[in-house]
């Protein structure tokens, strides 16, 4: 990122060069390194679209050929062939690719992010250094090799975990029906063992990355930040990180779209009714907002303190100034007979409750209750189509009229 701060001269300060250098999470770790080496990343190339078809084929394709090998693609061999289960198409058709290309949307977003903290002059030059040394630790952990070995680790085992003790009422492609484990078909194997590996490798690595940004941004917040009460943004001028925020609605997103699936199947298939996942449904969308907007709360003490302290400061003032308006208008003791049409008293004074006011409305988070609603939104709009099991889509439709006539 070629963004810096400049000095009151215009140009560009060395130490601001230093502390405004790109925090790129998404472009690092050895598997970003392994692909780069067999070129399916080059350098100054939309690589991302190219990984995100290559994911497509390397996990639905097979297993697309796998069930068909064994007569389980269509038909009536099982209950559920390959060809009319939905989570195959929302996992590795749609959930896989996206997570893929959201990071070509999220690494700027949060590489603008971490740069304006120095540009916006939130961060002040004798902290430049400090500053820097925070983006080395977060690039330095983004390539540790130990965490990635530990991601791939954890997904293999959520795999295994889930095909041994989820039960399966219904024989499906993957698998034959029963409580706990069951026998798996060819298609079942690569499954189990590496598409839904891939799968979860690609959501832990996202919550990796949101942990690294939520460790970059605790330790900006121990700096010397150069905030203001009165900041419009209603955030001391935090307000930007809030809007960084709102694009990880895209990995919700995501993940929305393969968690429908599978509850498509469950419904159709195994006929449990829609209203009985409505409290995981409510508690995943509460708990995917807390995972999101936490690192955000790392700034609440310092926002906190910021207002109380603003309000103490800008009341004083206030007091002084309204004091002083009084006595001179309102009992007429200052000797100039100045009118009171067009002086500058009254808008000095407007502008001042203003500045209170701002202070007042200071939130606690630095996020707009606009970017919770798109996250909320994010969540649950790939579900939606989960209500045409329950209602018919004209109806449906009647009920979307109603609400926006």
């Amino acid at each position: 990122m070629s963004s810096g701060v400049e000095s009151s001269g215009g140009v560009l300060d060395e130490d601001a060069k230093l502390a405004a250098r790109p925090f790129l999470l998404m472009e690092g770790g050895p598997l970003f390194t392994l692909q780069k080496r067999v070129g399916l990343i080059k350098e100054g190339s939309p690589y991302l679209k190219r990984r995100a078809i290559f994911a497509a084929l390397i996990t639905w394709l097979p297993l697309l050929i796998l069930a068909g090998m064994q007569g389980l693609a269509f038909g009536h061999n099982v209950p559920v062939p390959f060809l009319r289960d939905f989570s195959g198409y929302t996992r590795f058709l749609l959930a896989v690719p996206l997570l893929l290309l959201a990071e070509n949307v999220l690494g700027p977003r949060i590489a603008e992010a971490a740069a304006h903290f120095v540009t916006s002059g939130v961060i002040r030059e004798k902290d430049f250094q400090r500053f820097d040394g925070l983006v080395d630790r977060g690039l330095r952990l983004r390539d540790s090799v130990i965490a990635e070995v530990v991601i791939a680790a954890l997904a293999y085992a959520l795999s295994w975990v889930s095909f041994r003790e989820i039960p399966n009422h219904v024989a499906t492609w993957f698998r034959s029906s029963a409580e706990t484990g069951g026998i798996l078909t060819w298609a079942g194997y690569w499954l189990v063992g590496f598409c839904m590996p891939l799968f979860q490798f690609l959501v832990l690595r996202w919550l990796w990355r949101l942990f690294l940004w939520f460790h970059f941004l605790s330790g900006v917040c121990k700096l010397d930040l150069q905030l203001f009460p009165t900041h419009p943004d209603e955030a001391a001028g935090l307000g930007f990180v809030g809007d960084a925020q709102r694009f990880f609605g895209l990995i919700l997103f995501a993940f929305s779209l393969a968690s429908a699936g599978v509850l498509a199947r469950e419904i159709v298939y195994d006929h449990i009714p829609l209203v009985t996942y409505a409290p995981t449904i409510a508690a995943y969308v509460v708990i995917a907002l807390l995972i999101v907007v936490g690192p955000l709360m790392v700034f609440t003490g310092v926002l906190l303190k910021t207002k109380r302290v603003g309000l103490h400061q800008y009341g004083a003032l206030a007091t002084n100034y309204t004091g002083s308006f009084h006595q001179k208008w309102i009992e007429h003791q200052t000797p100039e007979q100045e009118p009171l049409l067009g002086s500058a008293d009254i808008q000095s004074l407007a502008d001042l409750g203003n500045s209170y006011a701002y202070i007042e409305k200071m939130k606690p988070l630095p996020v707009d209750p606009r970017t919770l609603l798109h996250l909320v939104l994010a969540s649950l709009l790939p579900l939606t189509p989960l209500l045409l099991t329950v209602m018919p889509l004209k109806d449906i439709l009647k009920l979307l009229l109603k609400v926006f006539a």
